[in-house]
């Protein structure tokens, strides 16, 4: 799929033009509910769920003003491998992230917050103390349940990033400029709710988080595009994109009893992610090579 190089140069400049016109209109969308967030100083579900449904308006506005069918986009749900590989990889890396964390103690941290595993046996049962089988159970209704309200949002990011966004732009740059470039975009993006909200780690610096969140979210850009342009749909970017926000900020953050450093180590502010993301891409760099993206 050596797109850039069959790519006419009408058609180049084709997707330059939409290229450019989707990342007009997904920051004016943007703008609005992150106007609305920095007001608050905080984010809620419903500017959350405005701010990540942003790209993929932009991308349905993008294909009425330049007249294609909405319906042209990757809405195929494809082959169920791409799906249930996008679902477990983030169980996957986040277990790599996290099991030495919890194993050995980095920043004082440690396995099983009692407040989250008691939040966690609360789904299936009402005693006290919770049972570990008790906590069991919640964790795997979260980790299973609780992908509906995760799609619903990483959804509306994914129809823009993956089912538009990258497209366009892989008429114009091979597969690993794709990967890095939208990559770069989808991390600052985000800048805005690291600077002026509470999306963020809640101390330390600030810049420094946004750098570590950065250097975490880029090169899964590749990851992401690997797997829609061998899937050839946009279901497993958002499978994936639901998971990761599940298990990283749902399970296996709130499992971990915090010391005085964790927060340096874990999360999508941490060192560790970067580390992780950067392995990812390398491997799937070589997966596309050898697939020939």
């Amino acid at each position: 799929m050596n797109s850039a190089a069959a790519t006419t140069s009408d058609e180049k400049s084709a997707a330059w033009k939409a290229f450019g016109l989707f990342l007009l209109l997904m920051l004016a969308i943007s703008c609005v509910f992150y106007a609305i967030m920095i007001t608050q100083g905080a984010m809620n579900l419903l500017s959350v769920t405005g701010i990540m449904w942003s790209p993929g308006i932009a991308a349905a506005l993008t294909c009425l003003i330049l007249r294609r069918p909405v319906a042209s986009l990757p809405w195929g749900w494809g082959e169920w491998k791409w799906n249930w590989l996008a679902y477990v990889l983030p169980i996957g890396y986040g277990l790599a992230m996290y099991l030495p964390v919890w194993l050995l103690g980095l920043g004082g941290s440690g396995f099983g917050d009692p407040e989250a595993l008691a939040s966690f046996a609360s789904f299936v049962s009402a005693s006290e103390p919770p049972g570990a089988l008790a906590a069991a159970g919640g964790i795997l209704m979260t980790g299973t349940l609780g992908m509906a309200a995760s799609m619903s949002r990483a959804l509306g990011e994914e129809i823009g990033w993956r089912g538009f966004m990258i497209w366009e732009i892989r008429k114009i740059m091979p597969f690993w400029a794709v990967g890095l470039l939208s990559g770069l975009i989808w991390s600052l993006w985000h800048w805005p709710g690291i600077l002026f909200t509470d999306y963020n780690a809640g101390e330390g610096n600030q810049v420094l988080q946004m750098i570590l969140f950065t250097l975490s979210v880029m090169p899964m850009g590749i990851v992401y595009a690997w797997i829609t342009f061998r899937s050839k749909s946009l279901w497993p970017a958002a499978i994936l994109h639901a998971s990761h926000n599940l298990f990283l900020q749902r399970i296996y953050t709130p499992l971990t009893a915090h010391g005085e450093k964790t927060l340096f180590y874990i999360d999508e502010f941490g060192i560790l992610l970067p580390i992780v993301s950067v392995a990812l891409a390398v491997l799937f760099l070589w997966k596309a090579k050898k697939d020939g993206l």
